[in-house]
């Protein structure tokens, strides 16, 4: 046990671990507001001006999101459906006569496992066994929501709007027999084709960028990016193999647009812009309910909305110099002992 102890503290530094350690949700400091249906919230404050974290903080600060959420998997469902703009082509355009892969390697319902399952299979125990607190599940489930449903509705609309041919679209067009390009522009339509599928043949001309690309790194890069943060990756002290175990995620991103090229899905320029899609806006969504990762409280969420107090601006940086306190994040506990990075570790035992 007390391997496995050193493991997590080793790999999670502000873990609470130990006689010390608590589930219960966090506390947050609250200036008194000059907001009148906030003072009614000051009978729950301790001596030191704190308040935990309650359900009904969570449904206030937070219920838009969700809502937001919602709306955006069902504009998703719906452009899933949609036709879009369909660009010209040319018949002896090589970049477009690919077979048609009938079976993927990254199906639809893999990619939804990937982008979402694993991350929340991951999430989920570290917040609950590791940083023992349910404010940090709340937020780490809903960034990812929130980071792939945007990444899909962004994704889906620049697809609609571009048009851009797959590497298999003649091959999904079945043109007419005897078909040749426009003899004066020298490009072909939509009109010359055969396939009465309108549901893949729309399908080809949504390559730009890849959805399959955008999502994977929109799931797997917010799943990093909350793992650097839990880790502590941010504190310039060097931690190689923290590093390379919170970027790990991004192995599975890259697999997966590799493979939407394999499968003639899509074409290079729209797996690359694809993949820098989805983790920025993982990364937004990170941004949204944690800290930044230099913080020296980045493995805890941002404290709640719904309680706001005017006098406290967003400068970090002063707050880590101790001239402003009321930095917006909250910790479990206190822990100002400084760690050191591997190398130090290593020459002080030497």
């Amino acid at each position: 046990m007390a391997a496995l102890t050193d493991a997590v503290r080793f790999f999670f530094p502000a873990a609470p671990i130990g006689k010390h350690a608590s589930p219960e949700y966090p506390l947050y400091t609250r200036d008194e507001s000059p907001v009148k249906r906030f003072k009614s919230l000051q009978k729950d404050d301790d001596e030191h001006g704190r308040v935990k974290i309650s359900l009904r903080t969570v449904i206030i600060s937070y219920a838009p999101d969700w809502i937001l959420a919602l709306l955006l998997w069902g504009v998703l469902a719906i452009l899933n459906r949609s036709g879009g703009h369909k660009r010209e082509f040319s018949l002896t355009d090589t970049t477009i006569q690919h077979s048609h892969a009938i079976h993927e390697r990254v199906p639809p319902n893999l990619l939804a496992f990937i982008s979402v399952g694993i991350p929340l299979l991951v999430l989920v125990p570290i917040s609950l066994f590791v940083s023992r607190n349910g404010w940090d599940v709340h937020n780490s489930v809903l960034g990812l929501v929130m980071s792939y449903t945007m990444t899909g509705v962004v994704t889906q609309v620049v697809k609609m709007s571009v048009g851009r041919p797959r590497p298999d679209l003649i091959a999904r067009c079945l043109p007419a027999p005897g078909s040749v390009d426009h003899p004066v522009f020298g490009l072909s339509t939509i009109d010359i084709c055969t396939n009465t599928n309108l549901l893949v043949l729309n399908d080809g001309f949504k390559s730009f960028p890849s959805g399959h690309s955008s999502l994977s790194f929109a799931g797997l890069g917010f799943l990093s990016l909350y793992l650097a943060g839990k880790m502590h990756l941010g504190d310039v002290r060097g931690h190689r193999t923290r590093a390379w175990f919170a970027l790990s995620p991004l192995l599975g991103g890259t697999m997966v647009a590799i493979s939407r090229t394999e499968d003639n899905r899509h074409h290079w320029q729209d797996v690359l812009v694809g993949s820098l899609l989805g983790l920025s806006i993982a990364w937004v969504s990170y941004r949204t309910y944690y800290p930044r990762m230099s913080h020296k409280q980045c493995h805890l969420p941002l404290a709640p909305r719904c309680d706001p107090d005017p006098e406290t601006h967003d400068d970090l940086d002063d707050a880590e110099e101790g001239r402003n306190r009321r930095d917006g994040v909250r910790l479990l506990e206190t822990d100002d002992e400084r760690r050191g990075s591997e190398e130090e570790v290593a020459w002080r035992r030497d």
